[in-house]
């Protein structure tokens, strides 16, 4: 039996400005934890403009932790945060937590977390509220199944954990319904049971929009119970965002992540077995998003912008039906548009 519990955080790395992950470094070594816990943080450079190691440099930690420096050629964030993982060893590492580095944890995030996982085996998969540095409604607050949770609209309802304040399960079957219907854990606010789950990994296939996504809902539909904080544990920061930057559609990676979005819920369709009402709400997602995406990539080649090739190679790939429609996509999304169906 291990003398000492291991947490190893993941931090991937790439930000314009200096200071951003020392500032992130020293919520993480200012948590409040019990003696025989260790830290084992890991950063990820993904050839970040600017270098980690100053701001490294600038915190000491406390003697049990460490931090290890990994670099690698640009692969975007799901790529960083699996070559940390494939970094850990499970017979070490007992939890998993990630922090993006423009992100700040609350002093008692690990504890609580540690401490709820640690309740019962059967609890695999931890998360907790946040919020954004721009605006004062926690992420919960905004999040429409969690209203209706609130509210009693539907039903089952997570439970409260026993003993615990702030803290409600899901067993794994309404996890996985959730995590289908809205995204519900911010990357930052996530801590699960590596030593259970050793070879989960992010899906760089979906590098602009539902790569940390897949890896939750793939998590909840594995786990036994997810558990979750409706404390505001974690504060997201102004840094270097790729989801946050592609929602004006005058620019190429707004294209772009509506076809990421088509092939996330692509994949969703083939590799989950996944009943109703879940699989027609994701198929009228998908009808929606391929419309969207064919209306953005025809408008984007009447202005003679290049269309990303990769991300139609890996569509055509996944549904040679699809590309090969998009000209009917386009006729529909155009239609919609002129019956004032326009509600995107």
């Amino acid at each position: 039996m291990k003398s000492e519990t291991v947490i190893a955080v993941i931090i991937p790395f790439y930000q314009r400005e200096k200071g951003i992950l020392a500032r992130a470094l020293r919520s993480v070594f200012a948590q409040d934890l019990p003696g025989d816990i260790r830290l084992k943080v890991v950063i990820v450079d993904d050839s970040s403009p600017v270098s980690p190691s100053g701001d490294i440099e600038s915190i000491t930690p406390d003697p049990r932790q460490r931090i290890e420096l990994i670099s690698q050629i640009n692969g975007g964030p799901g790529a960083a945060r699996n070559r940390a993982l494939a970094a850990l060893d499970p017979g070490e590492v007992s939890f998993v937590a990630f922090l993006d580095s423009d992100d700040e944890w609350k002093s008692d995030h690990l504890s609580k977390a540690i401490a709820t996982l640690s309740a019962s085996p059967d609890y695999d998969f931890y998360f907790c509220d946040h919020r954004r540095f721009n605006t004062d409604k926690s992420w919960f607050e905004e999040s429409e199944i969690f209203q209706k949770w609130t509210k009693g609209e539907i039903s089952p309802v997570p439970a409260p954990v026993p003993g615990f304040d702030h803290i409600y399960q899901m067993p794994s079957r309404l996890a996985f319904s959730a995590f289908l219907t809205e995204y519900l854990s911010q990357t930052s606010t996530v801590v699960y049971r590596f030593s259970k789950f050793p070879e989960a990994r992010f899906d760089i296939d979906l590098r602009s929009a539902g790569e940390d996504h897949m890896l939750w809902i793939t998590l909840a539909r594995k786990a036994g119970v997810a558990v979750f904080s409706t404390e505001r544990n974690v504060i997201c920061g102004q840094g270097v965002n790729i989801y946050f930057s592609a929602f004006d559609w005058n620019l190429p990676q707004t294209v772009d992540r509506y076809g990421y979005l088509v092939v996330f819920l692509t994949k969703l369709i083939r590799n989950f077995e996944i009943e109703q009402p879940d699989r027609q709400m994701i198929e009228a997602r998908l009808a929606k998003f391929s419309k969207v995406y064919a209306y953005l990539l025809a408008r984007g080649l009447a202005k003679g912008k290049v269309p990303n090739r990769t991300l139609l190679s890996k569509l055509f790939k996944l549904d040679p039906a699809r590309i090969l429609g998009l000209p009917v996509l386009l006729a529909l999304m155009l239609k919609d548009k002129h019956n004032g169906n326009w509600d995107w």
